[in-house]
């Protein structure tokens, strides 16, 4: 009976650090959306609607970044894709000349 109990405890305990690994991997890919999108804005001026589109393309980003990071050399090709994705993304959300200056000021094309 005591091992039956130990066993339920230690599942149990098993499942929320699980959930905590998780909520702590969202909290990360947020906080480095987050210092992304104030460094790009330090850079080039925009207005809040455009913070916001371009924070969910970073934070889209960092989700898919996290998903391959553990093996970057056999990834390397989503890992281009991925980086491609990011581009399109604020090339939608920012105007021309702010897309160039993203270009050569931060990815340094």
């Amino acid at each position: 009976m005591k091992k039956i109990i130990t066993l339920c405890a230690f599942a149990i305990a098993l499942l929320f650090s699980t959930q905590d690994m998780t909520a702590q991997n969202t909290l990360e890919i947020n906080a480095e959306a987050n210092t992304k999108t104030k460094e790009l804005r330090k850079v080039i001026k925009f207005d809040q609607t455009k913070m916001d589109d371009v924070y969910r393309a970073y934070q889209t980003y960092g989700i898919a970044y996290k998903k391959i990071s553990k093996n970057l050399d056999a990834n390397a090709e989503r890992l281009k894709k991925i980086e491609t994705v990011l581009d399109e993304d604020l090339k939608k959300v920012l105007s021309a000349y702010e897309y160039n200056n993203y270009l050569e000021l931060i990815r340094g094309l």
